[in-house]
């Protein structure tokens, strides 16, 4: 449930039926100020969109700078969260958030008022917010988790499947 009086300060596309939520901007999002552009997670992600037709979705990031080491501090998460309310108050179409990352799916766990020790980050899990959104938890599709073998394009596209799915039928 979204705080009253939340006023949106970002712009986000009202019509979205899916979220998608990563950690915090990469060095590279200074060259657009678009999240996911100009570096591989986000050639990525934009290519299966492309793929799968996905036209009503939003892309965001639950902190709003580069972190130190790309690792936000918790003052920094927890910094931007009125913002992550604010940009879900926008969204009254929204039926389903894919967070990627752990980062990402504790934070919007944290918004929804659900404990964290009664659902854990595992990838593909899918969990119900509230009557109308679903969260589904997906490894960050890093160079490095791509690299390692943790995530590759084939389970994120299913991760899109799902959420496309879940967007329509519930």
């Amino acid at each position: 449930h979204l705080p009253l009086g939340a006023r949106p300060v970002l712009q986000a596309h009202p019509s979205a039926r899916i979220l998608i939520v990563g950690q915090a901007p990469g060095t590279a999002v200074h060259k657009t100020g678009i999240p996911f552009t100009a570096d591989f997670s986000g050639k990525l992600i934009r290519e299966i969109i492309e793929e799968l037709d996905i036209d009503e979705y939003f892309i965001t990031n639950v902190v709003r700078c580069y972190p130190e080491k790309n690792l936000p501090s918790t003052s920094e998460k927890d910094n931007c969260q009125n913002y992550n309310y604010q940009e879900l108050s926008r969204l009254h179409n929204l039926k389903v958030i894919i967070a990627l990352g752990e980062v990402a799916y504790r934070q919007i766990i944290k918004l929804y008022g659900i404990k964290l020790n009664t659902h854990k980050f595992k990838h593909g899990n899918v969990i119900k917010l509230n009557k109308e959104i679903h969260l589904i938890s997906s490894y960050h599709c890093s160079k490095l988790n791509i690299n390692t073998h943790k995530i590759n394009k084939g389970m994120l596209k299913k991760i899109f499947l799902r959420a496309i799915k879940l967007s329509y039928y519930g």
